[in-house]
């Protein structure tokens, strides 16, 4: 498995993530972080997963909540934020249980993302954006192939939003 993970990350090289970089800047949603998101670019590049975790799921919400005051004429909480992502997925597919996985997405961000994490617990993992922001993801938690799956995430987020 780590040899597929391996492949996988080095499948995303620099002409790559600059290409799903410009497919997130065309929403306005994204543009308006485009200097954080192209940080966090340069940081996958760099081999840095640390700040590319650090930035993406921090950015999340935001992307998200933007796009919906745009929709909604207001913001709103990450319960609301997670469904209008998931809406806009499930819309965009035409069906909640198609190839592009809108319903699997919504787990991802429930599960994953958006996980619920307890501070009194002590150690988090770095997919969740809770664990990471309250500094308890564990070292050992941030690698690339985490970081990617921050980064796709986004995407996924820009592709549905």
């Amino acid at each position: 498995m780590k040899d597929e993970e391996e492949k996988i990350v080095a499948s995303f090289d620099e002409a790559r993530l600059e290409r799903m970089l410009a497919r997130w800047l065309k929403r306005p949603h994204f543009a308006s972080r485009e200097l954080v998101l192209r940080s966090a670019v340069k940081n996958f590049m760099n081999n840095d997963p640390v700040a590319v975790i650090k930035i993406v799921l921090t950015e999340i919400e935001g992307v998200l909540n933007t796009a919906y005051r745009a929709s909604h004429g207001e913001g709103a909480k990450v319960e609301t934020l997670m469904r209008f992502a998931v809406e806009a997925a499930t819309r965009k597919a035409g069906h909640p249980y198609t190839l592009l996985l809108p319903e699997a997405f919504a787990r991802y961000l429930k599960d994953r993302t958006f996980a619920r994490f307890d501070p009194r617990q002590g150690v988090g993992d770095a997919s969740s954006r809770h664990a990471v922001g309250h500094g308890a993801a564990t070292d050992a938690s941030y690698t690339q192939v985490s970081a990617l799956q921050a980064l796709l995430t986004l995407d996924q987020i820009a592709f549905a939003t």
